[in-house]
């Protein structure tokens, strides 16, 4: 078979930056998705995104199913990076730190299937996925911790969630949302968000206004508390801007916001090429029709 040079997706869009994160309508399910990027930024299930600086953990979120516990754990270090992610489906607990997996204090590597979960690579991104419920946890790893992850459930699961994403049902308030969420530590800090004006955010939301109308000065603030002590941290600062431009799905976009910011597209590994917009599972000769994940 001749090699083909595959195509690697980046952007999987599964939750938009711009209001509530609800993603795929049928007749029977809704999909939701609550996501965590930068230094801080979370989008809960419901309502606006907003913004926390704290190296304190934090329940992200929680829930029960048939008395069994699901739960995502998070802390950032101060390299405004995720340095700990805590996994819980069933009793099995997943820990994401120092680059490792490790599933009941037992390193893996993936792809890693198990009885109750399975790990796999999803494009640029790792993916673990419940076997039992339509539950999944996605991340991004870089040098020095996670910068990306998310966590998409669906409404067949008929529970109500707590932590940092709030209920997937009701929108939540910033402040209640951080207070009930943070867990118990002596050592750990949370502080106020700092505005500093800054160029790069203003003109990469001067450029997309059109794409966040009226909210341009709500996610101008978040971008400033966002870059905010990271400014030479392209690890924080690029996901939040790709993150927007993603929404706007214009080619013009993309090449404005990369040159602005300098975030250089992702290198990917072997014959794989990088493109903004894909496909995460890439068909192949043994698996022609993938199926979505």
């Amino acid at each position: 078979m001749t090699t083909q040079r595959r195509i690697l997706a980046f952007s999987l869009s599964l939750a938009s930056v711009f209001g509530t994160v609800e993603l795929l309508k049928t007749k029977e399910t809704q999909t939701y998705t609550c996501r965590t990027f930068g230094s801080g930024i979370v989008q809960p299930f419901q309502g606006e995104s907003y913004y926390v600086r704290s190296d304190c953990p934090f329940t992200l979120t929680s829930f029960n199913v048939n008395q069994g516990e699901y739960s995502v754990t998070i802390r950032r270090g101060h390299n405004g990076l995720l340095v700990q992610v805590e996994i819980i489906i069933n009793k099995v607990t997943t820990l994401l730190r120092n680059g490792h997996i490790l599933v009941q204090n037992k390193s893996v590597s993936d792809p890693c299937d198990q009885k109750y979960q399975h790990i796999f690579k999803y494009g640029i991104y790792t993916r673990l996925k419940s076997s039992l419920l339509p539950f999944s946890v996605t991340w991004h790893s870089v040098c020095g911790g996670i910068n990306s992850l998310w966590v998409t459930l669906e409404s067949e699961l008929n529970t109500t969630t707590s932590g940092l994403c709030g209920n997937q049902n009701v929108a939540g308030h910033r402040d209640e949302l951080i207070r009930d969420s943070k867990l118990h530590d002596h050592k750990c800090k949370t502080s106020s968000p700092v505005l500093q004006k800054n160029d790069i955010c203003r003109q990469f939301f001067q450029e997309i206004k059109d794409c966040v109308q009226y909210n341009n000065s709500h996610y101008q603030r978040l971008c400033e508390e966002n870059i905010f002590g990271f400014e030479n941290s392209q690890s924080v600062f690029c996901p939040f801007f790709k993150e927007f431009a993603s929404q706007c799905n214009q080619s013009t976009i993309n090449r404005f916001w990369r040159h602005l910011t300098k975030c250089a597209e992702p290198r990917c590994p072997g014959d794989l090429i990088y493109r903004e917009k894909g496909p995460a599972v890439i068909p192949s000769c043994s698996n022609p029709k993938p199926p979505p994940f």
